[in-house]
Protein backbone atom coordinates (compact mmCIF):
# COMPACT_ATOMS: atom_id res chain seq x y z
CA UNK A 1 0.00 0.00 0.00
CA UNK A 2 1.12 3.21 -0.65
CA UNK A 3 1.44 6.05 1.89
CA UNK A 4 2.70 10.07 1.43
CA UNK A 5 5.93 10.74 2.82
CA UNK A 6 6.55 13.42 5.54
CA UNK A 7 10.13 14.82 4.70
CA UNK A 8 8.88 16.03 0.77
CA UNK A 9 6.51 18.74 1.54
CA UNK A 10 4.64 17.73 -2.07
CA UNK A 11 4.41 14.37 -0.31
CA UNK A 12 5.25 12.64 -3.01
CA UNK A 13 4.29 8.45 -2.43
CA UNK A 14 6.33 6.20 -0.71
CA UNK A 15 6.54 2.05 0.26
CA UNK A 16 5.26 0.99 3.43
CA UNK A 17 4.52 -2.47 4.50
CA UNK A 18 1.68 -2.99 6.99
CA UNK A 19 -0.53 -5.53 7.40
CA UNK A 20 -3.11 -7.71 9.54
CA UNK A 21 -1.22 -11.15 10.63
CA UNK A 22 -4.84 -12.99 9.35
CA UNK A 23 -8.26 -12.37 8.74
CA UNK A 24 -10.51 -12.10 11.65
CA UNK A 25 -13.50 -13.53 12.36
CA UNK A 26 -14.40 -13.76 8.08
CA UNK A 27 -14.74 -9.88 7.96
CA UNK A 28 -14.29 -8.42 4.25
CA UNK A 29 -13.03 -5.16 2.76
CA UNK A 30 -15.89 -2.80 3.08
CA UNK A 31 -15.97 -0.03 0.55
CA UNK A 32 -16.81 2.86 3.42
CA UNK A 33 -18.38 6.28 3.48
CA UNK A 34 -15.63 8.44 5.73
CA UNK A 35 -16.29 11.86 7.25
CA UNK A 36 -12.83 13.60 7.90
CA UNK A 37 -12.57 16.65 9.83
CA UNK A 38 -9.91 18.87 10.38
CA UNK A 39 -10.29 20.60 13.95
CA UNK A 40 -8.18 23.89 13.87
CA UNK A 41 -8.71 28.04 14.82
CA UNK A 42 -5.73 28.27 11.96
CA UNK A 43 -6.72 25.74 8.89
CA UNK A 44 -8.93 26.35 6.39
CA UNK A 45 -9.79 23.73 3.22
CA UNK A 46 -7.57 24.89 1.04
CA UNK A 47 -4.45 25.10 3.29
CA UNK A 48 -5.28 21.53 5.54
CA UNK A 49 -2.88 19.29 4.00
CA UNK A 50 -3.34 17.24 7.01
CA UNK A 51 -7.18 16.75 6.04
CA UNK A 52 -5.83 16.66 2.42
CA UNK A 53 -4.01 13.66 3.03
CA UNK A 54 -6.59 11.45 4.48
CA UNK A 55 -8.97 12.47 1.83
CA UNK A 56 -6.43 11.53 -0.88
CA UNK A 57 -5.80 8.19 1.10
CA UNK A 58 -9.33 7.01 1.18
CA UNK A 59 -10.32 8.81 -2.24
CA UNK A 60 -7.69 6.01 -3.49
CA UNK A 61 -9.49 3.49 -1.42
CA UNK A 62 -12.91 3.40 -3.28
CA UNK A 63 -14.26 5.10 -0.20
CA UNK A 64 -16.54 7.47 -0.35
CA UNK A 65 -15.10 11.10 1.30
CA UNK A 66 -16.81 14.00 2.76
CA UNK A 67 -14.05 16.59 4.43
CA UNK A 68 -14.62 19.88 6.61
CA UNK A 69 -12.73 21.91 8.66
CA UNK A 70 -13.81 23.50 12.00
CA UNK A 71 -12.80 25.87 15.12
CA UNK A 72 -11.37 24.26 18.25
CA UNK A 73 -14.89 24.36 19.80
CA UNK A 74 -16.57 21.35 21.37
CA UNK A 75 -20.01 22.76 19.60
CA UNK A 76 -18.37 22.58 16.27
CA UNK A 77 -16.95 19.58 17.13
CA UNK A 78 -20.27 17.98 18.01
CA UNK A 79 -21.73 19.47 14.68
CA UNK A 80 -19.54 18.24 12.23
CA UNK A 81 -19.86 14.80 13.43
CA UNK A 82 -23.67 14.35 14.55
CA UNK A 83 -24.78 17.13 11.64
CA UNK A 84 -25.07 13.84 8.88
CA UNK A 85 -24.04 10.98 11.40
CA UNK A 86 -26.02 8.65 9.29
CA UNK A 87 -24.40 9.40 6.34
CA UNK A 88 -20.96 7.80 7.27
CA UNK A 89 -19.76 4.44 8.02
CA UNK A 90 -16.76 6.19 10.05
CA UNK A 91 -15.07 9.23 11.05
CA UNK A 92 -11.96 10.74 11.39
CA UNK A 93 -10.55 13.97 13.30
CA UNK A 94 -7.09 15.40 13.00
CA UNK A 95 -6.13 18.48 15.37
CA UNK A 96 -7.05 18.86 18.85
CA UNK A 97 -5.58 16.26 20.59
CA UNK A 98 -2.42 17.98 22.36
CA UNK A 99 -2.65 20.09 25.65
CA UNK A 100 -3.10 23.26 25.31
CA UNK A 101 -6.21 24.66 26.42
CA UNK A 102 -7.42 24.48 22.97
CA UNK A 103 -7.06 21.05 22.15
CA UNK A 104 -10.52 19.92 22.95
CA UNK A 105 -10.84 16.73 19.95
CA UNK A 106 -10.85 13.97 22.48
CA UNK A 107 -12.41 15.01 25.54
CA UNK A 108 -15.23 16.04 23.13
CA UNK A 109 -16.17 13.13 21.65
CA UNK A 110 -15.07 11.01 25.03
CA UNK A 111 -17.97 12.68 26.22
CA UNK A 112 -20.61 11.00 23.96
CA UNK A 113 -18.79 7.89 23.33
CA UNK A 114 -20.02 4.42 24.31
CA UNK A 115 -16.13 3.33 24.46
CA UNK A 116 -13.11 4.37 24.23
CA UNK A 117 -10.45 1.64 22.67
CA UNK A 118 -7.26 2.48 24.82
CA UNK A 119 -5.27 0.37 22.13
CA UNK A 120 -5.57 2.65 18.97
CA UNK A 121 -4.06 5.72 21.06
CA UNK A 122 -1.36 3.68 22.66
CA UNK A 123 -0.03 2.03 19.04
CA UNK A 124 -0.42 5.42 17.54
CA UNK A 125 2.01 7.09 20.48
CA UNK A 126 4.23 3.73 20.69
CA UNK A 127 4.13 4.12 16.35
CA UNK A 128 5.23 7.93 16.72
CA UNK A 129 7.60 7.79 18.84
CA UNK A 130 10.88 7.70 16.03
CA UNK A 131 9.15 10.45 14.23
CA UNK A 132 8.12 12.92 17.64
CA UNK A 133 10.41 11.37 20.32
CA UNK A 134 8.04 11.44 23.92
CA UNK A 135 6.17 14.08 22.68
CA UNK A 136 4.04 11.56 21.00
CA UNK A 137 2.79 10.31 24.56
CA UNK A 138 1.29 13.61 25.54
CA UNK A 139 -0.85 13.21 22.30
CA UNK A 140 -4.48 12.67 23.03
CA UNK A 141 -4.79 10.26 19.71
CA UNK A 142 -7.63 7.65 20.30
CA UNK A 143 -10.45 5.65 18.73
CA UNK A 144 -13.79 6.00 20.31
CA UNK A 145 -17.09 4.28 19.28
CA UNK A 146 -20.15 6.24 19.30
CA UNK A 147 -23.61 4.93 18.90
CA UNK A 148 -21.94 1.62 17.21
CA UNK A 149 -19.80 4.07 14.41
CA UNK A 150 -15.72 4.48 15.03
CA UNK A 151 -14.11 7.65 15.53
CA UNK A 152 -10.75 8.16 15.49
CA UNK A 153 -8.73 11.19 16.79
CA UNK A 154 -5.22 12.14 15.43
CA UNK A 155 -3.23 14.57 15.96
CA UNK A 156 -3.04 17.57 13.72
CA UNK A 157 0.54 17.42 11.83
CA UNK A 158 0.62 15.78 8.12
CA UNK A 159 3.22 13.38 9.71
CA UNK A 160 0.70 11.78 12.43
CA UNK A 161 -1.70 10.94 8.93
CA UNK A 162 0.82 9.15 7.84
CA UNK A 163 1.45 7.24 11.08
CA UNK A 164 -2.37 6.33 11.90
CA UNK A 165 -3.22 5.98 8.31
CA UNK A 166 -1.64 2.56 8.52
CA UNK A 167 -3.14 2.00 11.79
CA UNK A 168 -6.57 3.03 10.57
CA UNK A 169 -6.53 0.65 7.76
CA UNK A 170 -5.39 -2.37 9.37
CA UNK A 171 -8.18 -2.14 11.74
CA UNK A 172 -10.98 -0.87 10.47
CA UNK A 173 -12.55 -3.56 8.55
CA UNK A 174 -12.95 -5.76 11.81
CA UNK A 175 -13.74 -2.66 13.98
CA UNK A 176 -16.98 -1.86 11.51
CA UNK A 177 -17.68 -5.93 11.63
CA UNK A 178 -17.84 -5.70 15.43
CA UNK A 179 -19.81 -2.51 15.60
CA UNK A 180 -22.44 -3.99 13.47
CA UNK A 181 -22.99 -7.28 14.48
CA UNK A 182 -26.00 -7.97 16.50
Amino acid sequence: MDYLNPQDKKYKICSISFSMPHEHHGETDYVLKVKIITVSTTRTIENDDSGRILEDHYRSRGYSVSRSVVKDDPVEIYAALFGEFNAFDFFVFNGGTGISRYDVTSYSIRRVSEKEVKGFGELFRKKSEDQAGYFSYISDADLFIVFRKPVFCLPGSPAAQIAGIPLIDDLINHVIFETRKE
